[in-house]
């Protein structure tokens, strides 16, 4: 009865309704044997059953994040840098820390592991910039004044400012690196975006230690995979996410930046 009563509060969930309703509109059309119409619905209620019923999205996003091996932090060597890559958190007025989590928040969780363990003396904090009321308030910058004030890390914090994309934040740990002669670098980024990540420092000449994080495929958690469900906006977000970084692949490349 539970499991019942679940299903059908599911169909409740915006998604799961439209679903439904898609559905009930194409067996209407074939019913009535309206072919002229049925291209439409049809095709579109095929993308939405693939995408956030079934693993195609988690399968295409794994893709992506196998290409680096998975690490283990206590068997990563020493270095004279960590960089966390912004799009982990993103500032706030209301929160009491100065910033929210986001879903790539394991960025920050693994790169304070790093830090905690003295795995290099300086810890270098990316991030993007949010317009807001008339100024831009800083990613990193919110990060570093709640470690400064709140986390005793024995580590030197340094933040990129707000930075527009990797590219732009690989160009100015590249000079930071080179200004106070520095070489390893412990890179720590979400693992769907380490290749293209690794691409970009590799042409800024900056030697990196991959350290991929934040798996978002479900061929990448526990448990067993649900090979057909309900839609879930889970799909939905996972199959972004591998969009967004094969894009992002083919426009560094023709821009020259990996």
């Amino acid at each position: 009865m539970n499991s019942l009563l679940k299903i059908a509060l599911q169909f409740t969930q915006p998604l799961c309704l439209i679903w439904l309703l898609l559905g009930v509109w194409l067996l209407r059309l074939l019913w009535k044997r309206i072919k002229g119409s049925l291209w439409l619905p049809a095709i579109s209620w095929v993308l939405l059953t693939v995408i956030s019923c079934t693993p195609l999205a988690s399968i295409l996003l794994a893709s992506l994040e196998n290409q680096i091996p998975k690490v283990q932090l206590n068997e990563l060597s020493d270095a004279d840098a960590i960089l966390c890559l912004g799009g982990g958190v993103e500032p706030s007025l209301s929160e009491p820390t100065g910033f929210h989590l986001k879903i790539g928040a394991d960025r920050l969780s693994t790169a304070l592991t790093l830090a905690v363990a003295g795995k290099a003396p300086l810890l270098i904090l990316g991030g993007g910039g949010y317009p807001h009321e008339g100024r831009t308030l800083s990613e990193a910058d919110a990060v570093r004044d709640y470690l400064a004030a709140y986390v005793p890390l024995k580590i030197e914090l340094n933040s990129l400012g707000i930075c527009s994309d990797t590219h732009d934040e690989a160009l100015k740990v590249a000079a930071l690196m080179r200004q106070r002669g520095l070489k390893r670098l412990l890179l720590v980024t979400s693992a769907s975006h380490m290749p293209r990540a690794i691409g970009v420092f590799r042409k800024t000449e900056v030697q990196v230690i991959p350290v991929p994080c934040n798996y978002h495929s479900s061929l990448n958690h526990l448990g067993d995979l649900d090979w057909l469900h309900l839609p879930s906006y889970h799909g939905f977000e996972i199959f972004a996410s591998w969009m967004h970084e094969v894009i992002g692949h083919y426009v560094y490349l023709w821009r020259g930046w990996i």
